[in-house]
Parts: structure tokens; C-alpha cells; sequence
């Protein structure tokens, strides 16, 4: 009994520690994969970060931050419906994550769901009132769905109010030649020479 007691532990013991080398391979060939795509990411190699992406079980991950890479990444090589699909995880384990509500919002903008978009902008506005990306978005979808210039230049006007970068003053000021409001145009540009 006493030897067939320590057989049966030292099995145990040994399925386990089995068990324990794999996880640490999985997490190790994990690891690998992330500093793989992050790399292929900073060089702009986003065909190739999907390639590796796809060699992993994201629904295994609980990372957030992995997830909401990942769902740049596929949008970025136009696999929207995967990039959603990701980031909608990404959702179900932090959802309060703002930038998760912002990548969702984006996406759907880029799949013409304007309803989905509108929704994901309310939700974003509703836990970040004061970020300023709010503006970025409501541009994104306004002019997704092609409005009028001038209510796009309201919105950049509000955003400048708030928050004076290059890249949205030089938006406003490309919205003021196109309107024929050459003035501030001008403006806009002395502006964007004299900040940057």
C-alpha cells in the first residue's frame, strides 16, 4: 500500500510538473510573440504583426493591453470585423476602458456602422466627459459620413479651444481654404508657424 501510494504521488507529481512546463512555454512562446509584434509595430510591419497575431489564442489572453494592440494591429491591415471581435474581449474585461471605447468607435467608423460608432461615442463621452479626444471623434464620424465643412470646422474650433495641436490646426486650417475663408486660414497658418 505504502509503495503504491508513493507511485501514485510521484505520478502525480510528475503530470504536474509536466503540466507547469507547458504553461511556462506557452507563457514563454507568448511572451516571445509580444515583443515580435510590438517590434513589427514600431517598424510599421503591421502585415506581418497579424501574421504572428493569428498564431495566437486571444480568447486565452487576459491582457488588455495585448488585446487592444492586437485590434490596432488588424485594423490597421483592414480586418476590421477581427479587430472588433478582439476588442469587444478586450471590453468584456475591462469595460471601462476608455481606450477600448475609443478603438471600438474608430473601427466602426472605418465599417461605415454609424449607428455602432454614435453609440460607442456616447459611451466614451459618458466615462471621459473632459477628454479631448471626444472632439477627435465626433470629427472622425461626421466626416465619415461626409458633413458639411462647415460643421466640421465647429467641432476642430471646439477641439482648439481645448487643446491646440499641429495636427488638428493644420485640419482646420486645410477646412478654412477649402471653404474659401481665406483670412483665417491665413490665421490658422501663422498660428501653426508660430507653435510649431
Amino acid at each position: 500500500l505504502w509503495y503504491t501510494n508513493t507511485r501514485l504521488l510521484q505520478l502525480f507529481l510528475h503530470k504536474n510538473l509536466l503540466y507547469i512546463e507547458v504553461i511556462s512555454l506557452d507563457k514563454y512562446e507568448y511572451g516571445l510573440k509580444m515583443d515580435q509584434l510590438k517590434a513589427l509595430c514600431l517598424e510599421g510591419k503591421y502585415e506581418e504583426a497579424a501574421e504572428i497575431a493569428d498564431s495566437i489564442n486571444w480568447n486565452k489572453v487576459k491582457n488588455v493591453n495585448a488585446l487592444v494592440k492586437v485590434g490596432e494591429i488588424y485594423e490597421k491591415v483592414g480586418r476590421f470585423e477581427e479587430s472588433r471581435e478582439i476588442l469587444l474581449n478586450a471590453y468584456d474585461r475591462s469595460p471601462i476602458g476608455r481606450t477600448i471605447i475609443y478603438r471600438l468607435a474608430e473601427v466602426a467608423i472605418a465599417m461605415g456602422d454609424f449607428d455602432g460608432a454614435r453609440e460607442y461615442y456616447d459611451e466614451f463621452v459618458d466615462i471621459a466627459p473632459h477628454d479631448n479626444q471626444r472632439y477627435v471623434l465626433q470629427y472622425n464620424i461626421r466626416k465619415a459620413q461626409k458633413a458639411a465643412p462647415g460643421e466640421l470646422i465647429a467641432i476642430l474650433e471646439d477641439l482648439k479651444e481645448q487643446e491646440y495641436t499641429e495636427e488638428w490646426a493644420f485640419e482646420l486650417a486645410c477646412l478654412y481654404h477649402k471653404t474659401g475663408a481665406v483670412e483665417k486660414c491665413i490665421d490658422a497658418c501663422d498660428e501653426l508657424i508660430l507653435w510649431f
